[in-house]
């Protein structure tokens, strides 16, 4: 019953009750209490206790209700954190929230430690909570989208894979995140110099100052040698690549099978005489490789007759078989 029904009621009862005993004893009765004198008809003594019982009804009904009303308000105001937080979790922050009601604490506990699955096929009773499900799933799935409206921490991982998926499609961002990157080794900024290493100039990436490694000197090398890019690198920064890398045996003997395209045969020879020279043994199959290739056979016995029985094996075989007429495919010989 609602409180305005039960007041009427409650109303229409006491004129009742008042009338029905008027209407047998219209008397009056006085009242005496500490002196005081109440003179009143005993139709209304007798609705006094009704009207005091009334009374106090009415204030049980109007505290318990005000009561029921702030914690209706409190359910709401914690379903709107509840979605607020959810969104954010499903989004990859941590999206802790206040709650009031007991219900939505445990709720929110249980919350704070559950991980968005991308791969979950779930439809979610909130708009919002909807829309937030999909972007995320589809930066999961390698697509750039707008965050700027979620107001998302730099060290969110959606927000680090978002950054990385736009690499994919604006390799030009990479300056953006370059020039905020405080760890070189984060996977955000790796991603951005790979990115660089597609489209900068050589000059460009060595401003941003990362060091060279073997897998991006040999994405350097790829454009160096490729007839249709631009990319023009000097062979004093070859050479401090190398050395920063610590480049083996393998390495200067693949860079003297790939460079030898681009230099002119006095340019390569001086290259890796120099090489051979500074780096000794390491850079030696290199060298002996551009002198069997450009023919100087004599240098190479030169060098051979002046190693120690165990060196360059590989290449007193070569030397031996061709000495015999025998034809060698050099490049595959090496490679076993």
């Amino acid at each position: 019953m609602g409180i305005k029904r039960y007041i009427l009621l409650t109303l229409i009862y006491m004129i009742a009750v008042g009338l029905y005993v008027y209407s047998f004893n219209g008397e009056l009765y006085t009242l005496e209490l500490f002196g005081l004198s109440l003179n009143m008809p005993i139709a209304v003594w007798v609705i006094v206790p009704v009207t005091l019982l009334f009374a106090a009804t009415i204030i049980h009904l109007v505290f318990y209700n005000f009561k029921d009303f702030l914690h209706q308000r409190a359910l709401k105001k914690d379903f709107e954190t509840f979605k607020e937080v959810a969104k954010l979790r499903i989004l990859g922050e941590k999206g802790n929230g206040s709650f009031k009601t007991e219900g939505f604490k445990a709720v929110g506990e249980m919350l704070g430690v559950m991980k968005f699955d991308a791969n979950a096929d779930v439809t979610l009773f909130d708009a919002e909570l909807a829309k937030a499900h999909e972007v995320a799933r589809s930066i999961h799935a390698g697509k750039y989208e707008d965050l700027k409206k979620y107001k998302l921490s730099k060290e969110n991982p959606l927000v680090i894979q978002n950054s990385i998926n736009r690499l994919s499609s604006e390799p030009k961002y990479a300056y953006e995140v370059l020039k905020t990157c405080k760890d070189k080794n984060s996977e955000l900024c790796i991603k951005a110099y790979d990115a660089l290493l597609n489209i900068a100039s050589f000059n460009e990436i060595k401003r941003y100052d990362f060091a060279p490694d073997k897998r991006t000197f040999r994405r350097m090398m790829e454009r160096y040698l490729d007839a249709d890019d631009s990319f023009e690198m000097d062979i004093k920064s070859i050479e401090d690549m190398l050395e920063q890398f610590n480049a083996d045996r393998a390495d200067y003997l693949e860079l003297a099978r790939e460079i030898k395209i681009k230099l002119s045969p006095d340019a390569l020879i001086a290259l890796f005489e120099k090489l051979y020279n500074t780096k000794g043994t390491v850079a030696a199959d290199a060298y002996l490789y551009v002198l069997y290739d450009l023919q100087m056979i004599d240098k190479i016995r030169e060098i051979l007759d002046n190693a120690e029985s165990d060196e360059f094996v590989k290449f007193k075989t070569v030397i031996f078989l061709r000495d015999h007429g025998k034809s060698i495919d050099i490049d595959k010989f090496l490679r076993v």
